[in-house]
């Protein structure tokens, strides 16, 4: 094999896992050295045990912020429904950026549009609050 992948293989691994409904796929607080990609079914978020109302869909992208942040877990996710999803795992957030810059680009997008949407509705609580 030569070095270049075996290199990638040793610092970048996918899986592919499935849950069943209620599962519990990411739990807050917990360390974090891997984002998922939801290929079928959907999830829902809970931070501090209450369920927002967030509901993810296949292609959605989750994980991303305290894998990117190097932070805990900033709250849950679990399967709505049977949910099968692509884990993975990078113990080096450079590397990753580095070997697979097609990768960090979407989780660079993802957390950018979650940014933008965090923005507008700090704003809109802003204007109900003056």
């Amino acid at each position: 094999m030569p070095t270049t992948s075996l290199s990638i293989y040793l610092h970048f691994v996918q899986t592919i896992e499935k849950f069943s409904a209620g599962a519990t796929i990411i739990r807050e607080g917990d360390s974090a050295n891997c984002f998922y990609i939801l290929e079928k079914g959907a999830v829902e978020i809970y931070v501090d045990e209450t369920l927002l109302n967030v509901i993810m869909y296949p292609g959605s992208i989750f994980g991303e912020i305290a894998f990117a942040s190097g932070k805990k877990r900033t709250g849950s996710i679990k399967a709505r429904t049977e949910t099968t999803v692509r884990k993975y795992e990078c113990d080096n957030l450079e590397i990753l950026i580095s070997e697979h810059p097609d990768v960090a680009a979407m989780i660079i997008e993802t957390l950018a549009n979650r940014l933008t949407r965090t923005t507008e509705k700090l704003s809109e609580l802003a204007k109900h609050l003056n």
